[in-house]
């Protein structure tokens, strides 16, 4: 079975997944985007008080911006620095709510392993052939296997942050305490 025949599927549905998919829509190319929150951008919305590094003409991408321009959708100031919040609310809504990937965001689909279709560690002959099998798991609880012809991981790093300690390896008691610790970045303010 050719891979062709199934749909990319993409893993995150923030800034850089929802880019995969403008540019995947631009190229009316089938796909799927896995989120695993609740909403799109989960992770960025825990950090939607830190302003970004860079200004909007370097964040929104331009097949996005191609698809959202033929909608009443309102580019925000190309020189301003929009906070998590703001890139939300004005670009990543707007573009998961576009018809052209509307209906290939799937939320509460949390990705537990990627494989290939009829191979294992140890059988190598057609790997490159066969479709990759996504297993995922619903908001449900309900685990579904999903074929696809390619798989893009845009899931980011803010749900799987460094230990603290030295080496990339966890501090002494670390992981005994880790419900007390938090990663995140802090709202100091209460934003």
């Amino acid at each position: 079975m050719t891979t062709q025949t199934h749909p990319i599927a993409i893993i995150g549905a923030g800034p850089v997944g929802l880019a995969a998919a403008a540019h995947l829509a631009q190229r009316s190319r089938s796909f799927v985007v896995l989120e695993a929150g609740e909403q799109i951008a989960a992770s960025v919305r825990q950090w939607g008080h830190v302003q970004l590094f860079s200004p909007w003409r370097y964040v929104i991408d331009e097949a996005a911006r191609a698809l959202l321009e033929a909608t009443q959708w309102h580019a925000p100031d190309d020189e301003a620095y929009p906070t998590g919040a703001d890139l939300v609310q004005e670009y990543l809504m707007p573009l998961a709510a576009h018809p052209a990937l509307a209906r290939h965001i799937r939320t509460g689909a949390r990705v537990r392993a990627i494989t290939r279709q009829a191979h294992d560690k140890m059988k190598n002959s057609g790997r490159t052939e066969a479709p990759f099998v996504l297993q995922v798991v619903n908001a449900d609880g309900r685990v579904e296997r999903i074929l696809a012809s390619a798989v893009i991981d845009a899931s980011g790093t803010y749900t799987m942050p460094n230990p603290a300690g030295a080496d990339g390896l966890p501090a002494l008691g670390e992981e005994l305490a880790q419900d007390a610790i938090f990663y995140g970045i802090p709202d100091a303010l209460g934003l």
